[in-house]
């Protein structure tokens, strides 16, 4: 197992921090503002909740409210997890697991038949991850399969460049993985280009997976991709409450698939691992999948206030940093100038000015080489306005007198 350099990295600066310029997420909600948004059957059940083990797959109403997000799933093409984390590593485990024979109408096609004829045997599968990405969804590929790993483009706004991931493709290839919104460049590929990474994985007969956390918080709608089961037959859509919704502490994720046979082969491995939801998070889930728009409404208000106030910050200080302003999501990846480098810029934040921010080094790859110059900001939670002042307090107390005065 490698370190987890995320959590690693919050276990040490977190306790020093006044200000979080780190999370992810949304701004959460307390317990008693969502009940407050609950509709007369969800109290019912809240308040006659049973506390036992609920159904493997999730109860129907909450497979049903979730179904009802997408276009063309139904609630028995949905199944329910611990967070998407746990959905994307059942799904790796699923499709990529060394001798896991696949049932014949998932049989592979193009190079991936040939591979697969040509050794008489169900190979260790291949995949390929696009990064930078959460460093467990990496792991969960990377422990089960051999991974090649295809960049985003730093120098061309995070670009994804469909010939390399072409490129990529072998003989054993079963499975691409991505993430737009991108956590943590923020970036989003276009429909155009959707469409060409699927049209690519439909000819060579390969899964596609994208970690959709961060769809329904986007600055333009008119930007939000399709949710990839909606329009790929082989398309694996994963999702949870946690970031748009800011309610990671219910610990709700589901995958959509109109494959059932993978969503059962998923199941299975889900059995080994969580088993099924906590009661009490299915009926807050519900509720707050239902109240969907109060909730996103409000999120989105804050994302945008935030992203004004980074905005004008990073044009202030454009010598020391370079803005790199995200599509979707509520965290962006600017770089840093200085010459001291990101770790010691950030290790100063966070002890001289109480601000945390995440060095580039969190986001280091077994697939490829991280910039070595950028930091993540996360701007969806209350606190962005007294965490900046705290950030310029220091820059400002950097500067020499005479600048100052001229200042």
């Amino acid at each position: 197992m490698q370190e987890f350099a995320l959590g690693a990295l919050l276990t040490r600066w977190g306790p020093v921090a006044r200000h979080n310029l780190a999370a992810s997420e949304a701004e959460t909600l307390p317990l008693r503002d969502l009940l407050a948004m609950a509709a007369p059957d969800d109290l019912h059940r809240w308040q006659g909740l049973d506390l036992g083990y609920t159904d493997p797959r999730g109860a129907v109403w909450l497979r049903q409210a979730i179904a009802g997000t997408y276009a063309g799933i139904t609630p028995d093409t949905v199944l329910c997890f611990a967070g998407a984390q746990e959905a994307l590593a059942c799904a790796a485990r699923a499709l990529l697991s060394a001798g896991d024979h696949a049932a014949p109408d998932h049989a592979p096609h193009g190079l991936a038949a040939q591979g697969h004829a040509a050794q008489g045997h169900a190979p260790r599968g291949h995949a390929i991850v696009v990064v930078p990405c959460y460093q467990p969804s990496e792991m969960a590929v990377t422990s089960v399969a051999d991974v090649t790993g295809v960049a985003l483009d730093p120098d061309d706004r995070w670009r994804l460049d469909l010939a390399k991931v072409a490129a990529a493709i072998r003989p054993t290839t079963r499975l691409v993985v991505v993430n737009f919104p991108n956590n943590p460049t923020g970036t989003l590929i276009d429909r155009g280009c959707l469409d060409a990474l699927i049209a690519l994985c439909r000819r060579h007969g390969l899964w596609l997976v994208n970690d959709e956390v961060y769809r329904l918080i986007d600055r333009d709608p008119a930007m939000r991709l399709p949710q990839i089961a909606e329009v790929y037959e082989r398309g694996i859509s994963i999702n949870a409450l946690t970031k748009s919704h800011g309610l990671p502490g219910l610990r709700v994720g589901w995958a959509a698939c109109r494959d059932r046979g993978v969503l059962a082969r998923m199941q299975a491995v889900k059995t080994a691992l969580s088993g099924c939801l906590a009661a009490p998070s299915e009926v807050l889930a519900h509720i707050a999948i239902q109240a969907q728009g109060r909730i996103l409404g409000r999120n989105r208000a804050l994302a945008d206030a935030n992203l004004r106030r980074l905005r004008a910050f990073f044009a202030r200080h454009s010598g020391l940093f370079e803005w790199d302003e995200p599509a979707g999501g509520v965290t962006a990846f600017p770089r840093y100038r200085g010459a001291d480098g990101v770790e010691a810029f950030a290790e100063e934040l966070a002890c001289e000015a109480g601000v945390l921010v995440l060095p580039g080094s969190v986001w280091r790859s077994s697939l490829g080489p991280t910039p070595a110059d950028r930091f993540r900001v996360g701007f969806g939670r209350n606190g962005v306005a007294p965490a900046l002042d705290a950030w310029e307090g220091l820059i400002v107390g950097r500067q020499p007198a005479a600048a100052r005065r001229v200042g």
